[in-house]
């Protein structure tokens, strides 16, 4: 009687973990967004999804000038403009600073007032809704 009971409960188990899977959203399981040149032409890298992650900012290219502003296409475009956080957490050597976020459906556009320098890594969050 035992191992029928045991088949059952891991049959259940499986059930629910595939719902909940079913249940997260397409974005969250979606690629890894693109980095634009504005990034830095040479040594720019992205870890993370599109729902989150970490830029590390590359060097410019001396032709363009610097805006200060990191571009990200997303791998899958959102039904609406999702909602964005950003955070330069090494800033140059100083303190953590908040990055200001610009979203469409398809793009991501991250910056600072203070700057940002080669090196910096730049967290960031969306969420869809």
């Amino acid at each position: 009687m035992q191992r029928h009971l045991t088949r059952k409960g891991g049959a259940l188990t499986a059930l629910l973990a595939g719902t909940v899977v079913m249940g997260w959203s397409a974005i969250s399981l979606a690629g890894t967004p693109t980095l634009s040149t504005d990034c830095g032409a040479t040594g720019a890298s992205i870890a993370g999804s599109d729902a989150a992650g970490k830029v590390t900012l590359g060097v410019s290219d001396p032709l363009i000038p610097a805006t200060g502003m990191c571009t990200l296409t997303f791998s899958t475009s959102y039904p609406n403009p999702p909602a964005c956080s950003a955070m330069n957490e090494t800033n140059g050597g100083g303190f953590p600073a908040p990055a200001g976020t610009r979203t469409t459906n398809n793009t991501r556009v991250m910056g600072s007032s203070v700057g940002s320098a080669p090196g910096d890594v730049i967290s960031y969050h969306c969420q869809d809704y």
